[in-house]
């Protein structure tokens, strides 16, 4: 099994080092005029805005896993939180997060590291563990995942997973011409995940055949399973039907009251 996680994120990799620089040309100088002002904060969904405001980030010390170039987590640092570290896969997005962090003066740390590979030095070191929109689906065997997880965090430590929900994978995608936005289309259940070459320029809209991916439909069931039998206690699962996933808009507007995005945290007792 080992030998099979490290071929999907090793092919996963390439294909997010491919489209780096497709979002670096829409994005990276607004995230810097953003960042360069003291105290900035870019996380503009409420509900989770609110989960972390009872969880309260502020003097705690928090890895976030899947961090891309890190512009949750400086805003996780500008709300107060004390030892920042993400983690992402890519190494264009990894050095784009470095190069930003020095060049607005704040204090968050970056590695580019498998999740799988996270060095056990940071083990116990953590308060608070973040997960947001898009890295579930690319993890191909989330109960090691969460294992890891759970290592990474001190005693009553958390974790919070703000994600896009399983259900509307269903359902067609925002590009695809289906008149009937609530025709199911794709299966829940998935013993595979979903091979696509497609373009993962979701700033931009760049249409290009992209490296090989590999997206893994984790059923909400086996999530929190997964959390449970590695020690977490489940303390919040919610589901919300605001789409986080930029792939979805059209289901929210019809007001459909289906479940697009999640929130479940669970605490290291």
């Amino acid at each position: 099994m080992k030998e099979d996680i490290k071929f999907y994120t090793s092919q996963n990799k390439e294909a997010w080092n491919e489209v780096v620089p497709k979002h670096q040309a829409v994005s990276k100088e607004k995230l810097d005029q953003l960042f360069s002002r003291s105290g900035y904060v870019d996380i503009m969904d409420e509900i989770f805005l609110n989960e972390l405001k009872k969880i309260n980030v502020a003097g705690k010390d928090i890895i976030h896993l899947c961090c891309n170039n890190g512009w949750e987590l400086f805003s996780l640092k500008n709300m107060g939180a004390n030892h920042c570290v993400g983690v992402d896969i890519s190494d264009l997005a990894i050095i784009e997060a470095q190069n930003r962090a020095k060049k607005c003066n704040i204090d968050c740390e970056f590695i580019c590291s498998d999740v799988y590979e996270i060095s056990e030095k940071l083990n116990d070191s953590f308060d608070i563990v973040v997960l947001t929109a898009g890295c579930v689906g690319w993890i191909p065997d989330i109960k090691t995942f969460f294992k890891i997880a759970f290592r990474l965090l001190r005693k009553n430590g958390v974790i919070i997973i703000r994600e896009i929900h399983p259900f509307s994978e269903i359902l067609p995608f925002d590009n695809n011409d289906i008149e009937n936005r609530l025709q199911i289309i794709e299966p829940y259940f998935r013993d595979e995940p979903i091979i696509e070459n497609s373009s993962l320029d979701y700033l931009g809209g760049t249409d290009y055949t992209a490296k090989t991916q590999y997206w893994f439909v984790h059923t909400i069931s086996s999530l929190i399973m997964a959390l449970i039998t590695n020690g977490f206690a489940i303390e919040h699962f919610s589901e919300h039907d605001n789409d986080i996933s930029a792939g979805h808009k059209k289901q929210e507007k019809l007001d459909a009251k289906i479940p697009l995005s999640y929130i479940i945290i669970g605490r290291k007792e």
